[in-house]
C-alpha cells in the first residue's frame, strides 16, 4: 500500500509544476539603442534579454568602440515583473511579448573589455532602485544608487 502511495505521488509531481517558469535569452540587434553612464551617452548595438525562472530577468545592453576595440555592458537585474517574465520561451527559442511589461530593479553592472575581450578592471556592480519597462516599441530602464551615477539605457526595436 505504501508503494502505491508514492508512486501515486510521484505521478502528480509534475502536474503540480509551475508552468509559467521562463528560462531563456533572448538577443536582439535594435535600431536605436543608447547607454547613459557616468552622464556619457555611449551607442550600443545589441541587446539581450535573460530570463531565470518566474520572475527574474536580466536585461544587458551591448556595445562597442571600433575605433579602441574596447566593448562595454551595462546589465540591469530585476525581479517580481509586472505580469511575470516579458520573454516567451519554448525548445525553439525565445521571443518577446509585445504587452507591456515593467519591474522593479535590484542591482546594476558596468563593465568594460579590452580588443582581446578581457575585462578592464572588476564590474561595478551595484544595489540599485529604478525600474525597467517595455513597450510595443521601446525597452528602457534607468537606475539610482547611492555613491554612483544614474545609469540609464533605452533600445528602440
Amino acid at each position: 500500500m505504501n508503494r502505491l502511495w508514492m508512486a501515486t505521488l510521484l505521478m502528480a509531481v509534475p502536474a503540480m509544476a509551475n508552468p509559467t517558469l521562463v528560462f531563456g535569452r533572448l538577443e536582439h540587434t535594435p535600431s536605436n539603442c543608447r547607454i547613459v553612464v557616468d552622464g556619457r551617452p555611449l551607442e550600443c548595438n545589441r541587446l539581450q534579454i535573460s530570463a531565470s525562472g518566474s520572475s527574474g530577468v536580466r536585461l544587458r545592453f551591448i556595445g562597442d568602440d571600433e575605433n579602441s576595440g574596447v566593448s562595454y555592458q551595462l546589465n540591469f537585474v530585476s525581479l517580481d515583473g509586472d505580469p511575470g517574465s516579458p520573454l516567451n520561451c519554448n525548445s525553439s527559442g525565445c521571443r518577446l511579448n509585445r504587452r507591456s511589461w515593467n519591474a522593479s530593479l535590484i542591482s546594476t553592472a558596468w563593465v568594460r573589455f579590452d580588443a582581446q575581450g578581457l575585462p578592464m578592471g572588476l564590474p561595478n556592480a551595484r544595489t540599485a532602485t529604478g525600474r525597467c519597462w517595455i513597450d510595443a516599441r521601446t525597452i528602457s530602464c534607468e537606475s539610482h544608487s547611492r555613491n554612483i551615477h544614474d545609469v540609464s539605457a533605452e533600445a528602440q526595436l
